[in-house]
């Protein structure tokens, strides 16, 4: 076989596999090995203040409970009427890749906006939330929350505090997105030097509540990574309500790719094994010459666009391909 000839055929096996538009019946996948890290994200308040208070970190994608204390970043949101003001970002490890470079006072900025607030579990009754402080109480329609929820589970766990006679609530969820099982297939070229591994991942997203040092489970299921990456399309949301309901976004859970390049035995395998993290979607607030932007290097992106992140796959597996076989080839010269 001719080296065009297999590069043609390496390129085609490639895009068999990676190529999401071809058929109705053709699911978004992954290539590589399993990920290493997931993804810790967990929604609340400051104790007995009006501050949302949403923490993430990485966590490993085999192990239950161990939250890499290195990634966690601490994020501060204040919400009234007009919509919602990021306040700041505070992070464990300052050096940590995705750690916010943000020109606020974060310190200054709660001392400005925290004030105590009582927090109070919304109750579904009929078709409806209950949210009942004693001397003031708000209903919001079921039928307006649940498009901007995760999973409708979730309905049965929002909790909400009261400030300028109107509610602000949340979701008081803690969630966790880890690989979990995969399948393996084998793209080989007849006579060639390359073979791909291939492997179709899956993924277990959790949905629990902490209560103290316990944590109880509300849902966990496997989905594939087409069904993921409809999920990361959809924010993380507070709302606000007046007799007038409103939905806010704050952050969105997005995925980076890593490609690993192995060769043995004359073939070589291209593993692309993704990661996961939060991303602000709130401008800050504090001086007109606040900024936000992450450290040099890291990828930072919104809600991926489908179609775009194919042909950079498509790019990366592509060069890899030829870069292996003019490898081989000068090899047998």
């Amino acid at each position: 076989m001719s080296s065009f000839l297999k590069i043609m055929a390496v390129s085609l096996c490639f895009l068999i596999f990676t190529f999401p538009l071809v058929s109705s019946n053709v699911k978004i996948i992954t290539q590589g090995l399993p990920p290493t890290r997931g993804i810790h994200v967990s929604v609340g308040t400051l104790p007995n203040s009006n501050i949302i208070f949403i923490s993430t970190g990485e966590i490993d994608a085999y192990d239950d409970v161990w939250v890499n204390p290195d990634t966690e970043i601490d994020w501060y949101y204040y919400v009234d009427p007009s919509g919602v003001r990021f306040l700041g970002a505070e992070c464990y490890t300052r050096a940590y890749s995705m750690c916010p470079r943000l020109n606020l006072n974060v310190s200054e900025n709660l001392v400005r906006f925290r004030t105590k607030a009582k927090l109070v579990k919304g109750v579904p009754v009929n078709d409806s939330i209950l949210f009942n402080f004693g001397k003031s109480a708000y209903k919001v329609p079921v039928s307006e929350i649940l498009p901007y929820l995760w999973d409708k589970s979730w309905v049965e766990y929002l909790w909400g505090y009261e400030i300028n006679d109107s509610l602000i609530f949340f979701p008081r969820i803690t969630l966790e997105i880890r690989g979990a099982n995969f399948r393996y297939q084998n793209c080989s070229i007849e006579n060639g030097s390359v073979a791909v591994i291939h492997l179709i991942q899956g993924y277990n997203v959790t949905y629990y509540i902490k209560t103290s040092w316990k944590r109880s489970k509300i849902k966990s299921e496997v989905i594939d990574q087409y069904e993921l990456l409809h999920l990361l399309k959809k924010p993380i949301y507070i709302f606000f309500y007046n007799g007038t309901f409103k939905a806010f976004k704050v952050g969105g859970i997005n995925c980076r790719y890593f490609t690993v390049l192995a060769t043995a035995n004359n073939s070589t395998s291209v593993f692309i094994s993704p990661s996961f993290y939060y991303s602000n979607m709130v401008s800050p607030f504090g001086s007109a010459n606040a900024t936000y932007s992450h450290s040099k290097g890291a990828n930072v992106t919104f809600p991926r666009q489908d179609k775009h992140e194919f042909w950079l796959l498509a790019a990366i597996l592509f060069t890899v391909a030829i870069t292996c076989l003019l490898c081989r080839n000068r090899k047998n010269m």
